[in-house]
């Protein structure tokens, strides 16, 4: 996804994904369910997120409680990433 997207992705998921996380990586949406998205409970079509928020990095608090995040999850490969994960608003 690139900076083409991010007025779609602000009006779908109510977020600016820049916004989330302590050290943002960037963000997909998720057309596969993978260890982490199961882990969180995503489902195909929701934001992901990816951060450097992993391991013995803080969590981001605030990003965590907006209304639509479903979850969040470490990389299994590389635990100092971290997923937050979005759904659609109305969803």
């Amino acid at each position: 996804m690139n900076d083409e997207y991010i007025e779609e992705i602000k009006a779908t998921y109510g977020i600016n994904p820049y916004s989330i996380g302590n050290r943002n990586r960037g963000f997909f949406i998720v057309k596969v369910i993978e260890t982490e998205e199961e882990s969180a409970g995503a489902v195909v079509g929701d934001l992901a997120i990816k951060t450097r928020d992993g391991g013995s990095n803080p969590i981001d608090v605030d990003s965590i409680k907006l209304g639509n995040c479903i979850g969040t999850a470490e990389d299994s490969f590389d635990r100092t990433y971290r997923y937050y994960y979005y759904r659609a608003t109305g969803e």
